[in-house]
């Protein structure tokens, strides 16, 4: 850096940088040039991002310069080329979209953590950033009200799309297309350290459709719904209302019938525990297993008396012999009586002896 000078009616600084040979054939059409501070950090909704250029940058400051990703090497330049000297490298590649399209976006959620340079995204892909936060427009005047909504400006810049969409299409009413189909804005959390929010597109099904795209003091008007936090409130908001609506005191008189039965209940089942504790503790029922015992052992001996070769055994088989014998004497007389019911009565006729016939 040979020299600086302060521009008191443009308020701007000029610095003319020497590039000595043969390094002076980098610079082109296309290089960006950026202050290198030495060190610089930068924390946002797509995280910490820190910068550290060489130790001599460190103590004493310098500029680089590049050429941003996505342009050709470029043209050689002449002498004393103006460039615009960047704040940062990250800002060189933000350059490369210069043209974009100015939008509106009204938020009922806060906006607290929402920083001119977030991005505005679909679905992770970056469309343009956010200009201004909030974006009040001099001489009009707005209420605050429980409907107030903020207005956002975003600018949606072709250039991002032209890979997405080929091409160079009409970025307007293919916006007003995906608006009528239900495209809508939101706030999301990009990083919870720092509560850095982002703009985040998508469609919503349900969305009523607009029609005709409305304007606000010249600008179109993409619609927004509540998103991250208000969302989850408006979950759990809807959650109690239904737990509002539910018939507790029904219930809680059932449940406080129901403990009463089961507490009596337990009662019944505690009182005959204890009767029943008294009984096994009783003395006889102490004694109940020995009085078993006694018996089962005069059960066995009285058993014992009626095996084969004991005198009850041997007195029980003649008996039964006996009895088998006057069985068979009186088989005799029962054929009598069951041929002739009368003839313990009357005596019975002798029949005489058949006498067998001669042949004819």
């Amino acid at each position: 850096m040979e020299t600086s000078t302060f521009d008191t009616q443009k308020r701007r600084i000029t610095y003319q940088l020497f590039i000595n040979a043969p390094n002076d054939r980098l610079v082109t059409t296309n290089v960006r040039f950026w202050k290198d501070s030495g060190i610089a950090v930068d924390l946002t909704s797509a995280g910490m991002r820190v910068e550290m250029g060489s130790l001599s940058t460190l103590f004493g400051g310098g500029v680089s310069f590049d050429i941003p990703e996505g342009l050709d090497l470029g043209e050689p330049v002449a002498n004393k080329t103006e460039y615009h000297l960047f704040d940062d490298q990250k800002s060189i590649q933000d350059s490369v979209f210069t043209e974009h399209i100015d939008y509106v976006m009204f938020f009922k959620d806060s906006v607290r953590g929402l920083q001119p340079g977030a991005p505005v995204e679909f679905r992770g892909i970056r469309l343009g950033t956010v200009g201004k936060v909030p974006f009040f427009i001099p001489g009009l005047k707005q209420r605050l009200n429980d409907d107030y909504r903020i207005p956002v400006e975003v600018r949606v810049e072709p250039q991002r799309l032209i890979n997405q969409l080929g091409g160079d299409p009409n970025i307007r009413a293919h916006i007003d297309d995906l608006i009528n189909r239900g495209l809508r804005g939101s706030l999301k959390t990009g990083n919870l350290v720092t509560g850095a929010l982002y703009i985040d597109l998508d469609f919503y099904p349900k969305a009523p459709p607009r029609g005709k795209i409305q304007e606000f003091n010249g600008y179109p008007i993409i619609p927004t719904i509540s998103g991250g936090l208000a969302q989850i409130q408006q979950r759990l908001m809807d959650a109690l209302d239904k737990i509002n609506n539910l018939p507790i005191n029904p219930l809680l008189e059932q449940a406080t019938s129901t403990l009463a039965q089961s507490e009596k209940t337990m009662q019944h089942v505690q009182t005959t525990l204890d009767n029943l504790n008294k009984i096994t503790s009783s003395q006889s029922m102490q004694q109940l297993p020995a009085d078993m015992q006694t018996t089962l052992r005069e059960l066995n001996r009285s058993m014992q008396g009626f095996q084969p070769g004991s005198a009850a055994y041997n007195k029980m088989v003649a008996d039964m012999q006996r009895l088998d014998q006057v069985l068979r004497e009186l088989q005799p007389v029962l054929k009598t009586l069951n041929d002739k019911s009368n003839a313990l009565v009357f005596e019975a006729k002798d029949k005489k002896d058949p006498q067998p016939k001669g042949a004819k």
